[in-house]
């Protein structure tokens, strides 16, 4: 809180309330949208608003137009000009991108809310509970535009299973369409190409879709295996074992951290899958290494075979070694993962061991890991609140979101050291 000339208390506004009350009030700066969203039915919108002190507010939306509809959702609050480049340097990265008008994004947008919830998906969580302040509202005097939804051929809904999704997911959204759109009237197509109409059509699949899928992620395993035979196999013969310990900033009680080892031969897309899977972390967005965030001389992060370099001071995480970076205990590095909710882990260097190793071992932690898409660390604080007092109108919520049953409850603090051990072994058994 500040207070003003006249000893008027003031309350400061947090980002999400913000976002609430007066995003709308600022002007739209620019709209971006993927280059292929008409041909794969996946819109990657980006609706930028900008402050009078030069700052952006940028919502993100995934909007699956064949089935589920807004998939994912985050934003980036009140972020300068240079944080501004650098989220859209990675984003382009990723995709071709266009400039659209707002009234074409918003089209798309409600489009495929509407679409999904005619077949009963809700939209993300976070764009119920913020993003969507971030547009304008939605009412009849926004230009209605035609906006194609489901299969292109029949309008049937069409459900894309991909690479992360688990059993229970996949499962859950094929019985809520048996549920709405019935039997037969809709389609599933795998993360392994294959075109399912349920009702048992031989129809030959369309190639809008097949499109979609031959660009389906490589499975973990085949991600490591790939980084693991493109090491420098002379720094391995001079290598040394690092003792790191990471902790997530700006999240406490408890503290989440992980105390771990890693071979100092490794590159930095190894540690970056490390880090992911020692904290739970679910992969799903962008990432950089750097001394000093956003801000730093160098930024070490996954650039794809098209970016010739990048922006120039850039480095390819799978071209750099550990040892290159790391050079005396005590020394600090920065990993920033999903630059929208923004988690910022503090890596420290603990020791160097004078010993050789070909596998990261997890030694210690604390914590759980937050849910991924809530809001970054502040987001975290709230719904924690949230949860903790079932009277809150948005308690319900939340436990849906979470997967939790009447009863459970989020335990911060829970964290299977021994678990955890186990499955980074398993990821990094090459044999």
């Amino acid at each position: 809180m500040a207070k003003n000339k006249k000893n008027k208390v003031v309350q400061m506004l947090s980002p999400e309330n913000y976002i609430k009350q007066k995003a709308r009030s600022l002007p739209i700066y620019k709209c971006t949208i993927n280059s292929d969203w008409e041909e794969n039915g996946m819109a990657h919108i980006t609706v930028i608003r900008k402050h009078v002190n030069d700052n952006f507010t940028v919502g993100f939306y995934l909007v699956d137009l064949k089935c589920l509809g807004i998939k994912d959702s985050h934003y980036v609050f009140n972020i300068s000009q240079h944080e501004f480049n650098e989220t859209f340097a990675h984003s382009e990265y990723q995709m071709p991108t266009e400039t659209i008008p707002y009234i074409m994004a918003h089209n798309i947008i409600f489009a495929g809310l509407e679409f999904a919830e005619d077949y009963g998906f809700k939209p993300h969580k976070t764009f119920t509970s913020v993003a969507q302040y971030i547009l304008e509202e939605d009412t009849d005097d926004i230009e209605l535009i035609e906006i194609q939804c489901g299969n292109d051929q029949d309008g049937k809904p069409v459900f894309f299973r991909g690479p992360d999704d688990d059993e229970t997911f996949v499962n859950k959204v094929l019985a809520q369409l048996e549920k709405t759109a019935g039997h037969g009237n809709y389609y599933y197509a795998d993360h392994i190409d294959q075109w399912h109409d349920l009702e048992g059509s031989d129809e030959e699949e369309p190639a809008d879709y097949l499109s979609f899928l031959d660009n389906a992620d490589l499975w973990l395993d085949d991600i490591i295996e790939n980084e693991l035979n493109k090491l420098d196999k002379t720094k391995k013969k001079n290598s040394t074992v690092f003792q790191f310990k990471i902790q997530i900033k700006n999240v406490s009680k408890p503290r989440v951290w992980r105390r771990v080892t890693i071979p100092s031969y490794f590159n930095f897309k190894l540690m970056h899958h490390i880090i992911q899977t020692v904290f739970d972390w679910e992969n799903a967005h962008l990432y950089q290494f750097s001394e000093d965030g956003y801000r730093s001389e160098t930024i070490i992060t996954e650039l794809s075979k098209d970016d010739l370099g990048g922006m120039g001071n850039e480095v390819d995480a799978s071209d750099i070694a550990l040892s290159d970076v790391f050079k005396k205990e005590g020394q600090k590095y920065l990993y920033i993962y999903d630059f929208g909710d923004n988690w910022e882990h503090e890596i420290i260097l603990e020791k160097i061991i004078p010993e050789q190793s070909e596998t990261p071992k997890l030694l210690d932690g604390q914590g759980a890991c937050p849910p991924e898409d809530c809001g970054g660390p502040w987001g975290y604080e709230e719904l924690r609140a949230i949860l903790a007092d079932p009277r809150h109108e948005e308690h319900q919520d939340y436990m849906e979101w979470l997967g939790l049953d009447k009863g459970e409850h989020w335990d911060s603090n829970e964290f299977n050291l021994e678990d955890t051990q186990l499955y980074l072994e398993e990821i990094f058994d090459q044999e």
